[in-house]
């Protein structure tokens, strides 16, 4: 054996030397003369970085479940753990953040200021949660549920939101700290709408750059494929999907639904693929098993050494300003501040400049969107109606009408996010990470059409225009004249064809708004993420200059006792730095 292979490492060895030299740090924190010398902004940083590594400490491994609205998170959830724990009967008001955890079965709602209320559960039901909500006077956004389910003995698992209906800012900070906290991801989409761009999106610039254990792409649904021939066009249609994405990874192919079936002793329905799903299945919850066994005794020293790289970069940075700050004559220092505000004033501009951008190019992808639109809404007005019969019609129709219009309105805006990703990366990745997480803020696409007084809403075939190759009105525009098949013509045909050809002019005056509408909120995400970018920025560069003003008001008498303790505090950090 070659003396290599025989060297372990101990992570307990790891967390142990690591918590020493944390310990270390805090008689900078705590001793008055070191504070005086160092300054606020240091110490703030210090004690910042000590309570998120501490913290990360304590995490058991979690496994986060993230993909969009109504993809099948809880009920995967509770088909992993073989038992019904969690809500599937959710709508976007009442969305909350599950957080699963081993222990004496027990439900609690967190509430604001560190109050908690237990709940039964019963109480663990949609309405009863709208009732609870009105009754303490705030929505409940995070349940805690223990139980002593085996799974749960060495994992946590969070349940979060669908990521296309976070509206609510303090949510959306929420289920982004789920997300850091991860150190595995399970995501789930629907096959009947296999990895729209949006989520390549999301999971290009927000998942895959947290350096997560692992990320599971789990395709939920797949016994509406029916056959197995269905099945494995999925397959060959995502393998090409995430080449790029995702090289050399498995992909997973379940029924999160007849799995639950299956855990629950229910009967399932009779399917060809039922024992390939279920083998699906199966393969899935192995690999999340071998995975933590793998990974539970080092986890918490891996995350530990994760942070640390960055906190060491950090106070590093600090301390090469104080010393900077302590070179600085009065002159130096005021030139110093001449410089802010030069730099406050260009990054006003750019952000100016970077805003007027994003407005001039999404009206012109509004203008596009506008266009395929009238495109589609003229083959519609067009289209001959007369071989379907009145049933058909006014069955049907609406249906057909809202499905063809928000699936262009919805495939226009993830076409068109995608292109301004690009373009903001050329301000800063950062930018780009941050829009691919807003795009989880929802796009309301939704139409009302009416056809003999009856209202329809978005049916379920969204998945007509998911493949898009030169610009979203393509793949839609064979679909126009083949929504149903054709029947007889029955009396009342002609009124209803004449009824739907009279409501398209208020159609397109509603198309039209609500293009112009979900654009708007498109500029507006992008343009507040440029200007806290730039806020961000100018806000690092104040809180240099505070440190520069901190440490050169510590010149004459101080200036030894100042580079002292950065000599001090510098070879502390050299002591993480040698575990790293």
């Amino acid at each position: 054996m070659d003396i290599q292979d025989r060297i372990t490492i101990s992570t307990a060895d790891i967390i142990e030397k690591l918590e020493r030299n944390l310990d270390d740090l805090r008689r900078f924190r705590y001793d008055n003369e070191y504070r005086r010398l160092l300054g606020d902004t240091m110490l703030r940083h210090l004690e910042n970085w000590e309570s998120r590594i501490r913290s990360r400490r304590r995490d058991p491994f979690t496994v986060v479940v993230a993909g969009e609205f109504k993809r099948g998170k809880s009920t995967f959830i509770n088909a992993l753990l073989g038992e019904d724990v969690l809500v599937t009967d959710v709508t976007p008001e009442t969305v909350t953040m599950n957080v699963l955890s081993y222990g004496l079965h027990k439900n609690e709602a967190v509430l604001s200021g560190g109050r908690r209320m237990t709940l039964s559960d019963d109480e663990l039901s949609r309405a009863a949660i709208e009732r609870i909500s009105g009754e303490v006077g705030e929505t409940i956004r995070r349940l805690e549920i223990s139980r002593p389910n085996e799974i749960l003995r060495d994992i946590r698992i969070i349940d979060t939101p669908g990521l296309n209906d976070i509206s609510d800012s303090d949510l959306d900070s929420i289920v982004a700290d789920a997300m850091a906290q991860a150190d595995a991801v399970v995501y789930l989409y629907s096959v009947t709408a296999p990895l729209s761009r949006s989520e390549q999106m999301y999971i290009r610039y927000y998942i895959l750059p947290q350096n997560y254990t692992k990320l599971f792409l789990v395709g939920n649904r797949c016994d509406l494929m029916m056959t197995a021939d269905n099945l494995n066009a999925i397959r060959e249609t995502m393998e090409k999907r995430t080449e790029i994405l995702l090289p050399g990874e498995r992909l997973y192919y379940i029924s999160a639904l007849e799995e639950i079936l299956r855990a629950t002793g229910e009967e399932l329905p009779e399917l060809e693929i039922n024992d390939m799903l279920a083998q699906e299945f199966t393969d899935l919850k192995e690999a999340v098993r071998v995975l933590i066994e793998e990974k539970k005794t080092n986890v918490a020293a891996d995350r530990m050494l994760r942070l640390t790289r960055q906190m060491v970069e950090e106070l590093n940075a600090d301390l090469e300003n104080i010393k900077k700050g302590l070179e600085f004559t009065d002159v130096e220092l005021e030139q110093e501040r001449a410089k802010l505000r030069e730099e406050e004033s260009r990054q006003s501009e750019r952000l100016d400049e970077a805003a007027a951008m994003v407005r001039d190019t999404v009206e012109a992808m509004r203008s596009d969107a506008a266009g395929w639109m009238n495109q589609l809404l003229s083959r519609m007005e067009t289209e001959n109606l007369s071989d379907y019969s009145a049933q058909e019609l006014g069955q049907y129709y609406s249906y057909y009408c809202v499905d063809l219009l928000e699936t262009l309105l919805r495939s226009s805006l993830e076409y068109h996010r995608e292109e301004l990703l690009e373009k903001l990366s050329g301000i800063s990745d950062q930018l780009s990470s941050g829009l691919a997480g807003m795009y989880a803020s929802g796009d309301d696409v939704s139409f009302a059409f009416r056809v003999n007084n009856t209202t329809w809403t978005r049916g379920d075939s969204v998945t007509m225009a998911i493949s898009m190759m030169g610009g979203p009105i393509s793949a839609l525009a064979d679909l126009v004249g083949s929504f149903t098949r054709k029947k007889e013509i029955d009396n009342a045909q002609g009124s209803i064809v004449s009824s739907i050809k009279a409501k398209f002019p208020a159609l397109r005056k509603e198309a039209d708004s609500r293009v112009a509408a979900s654009y708007k909120a498109l500029a507006d995400s992008a343009c507040k993420l440029i200007g806290e970018y730039y806020q961000e920025q100018i806000d690092h560069a104040h809180e240099t200059m505070a440190q520069y003003e901190e440490a050169s008001s510590r010149r004459g008498e101080d200036h030894v006792k100042v580079l002292a303790a950065v000599e001090e505090l510098g070879t502390a950090l050299a002591a993480f730095s040698e575990q790293l």
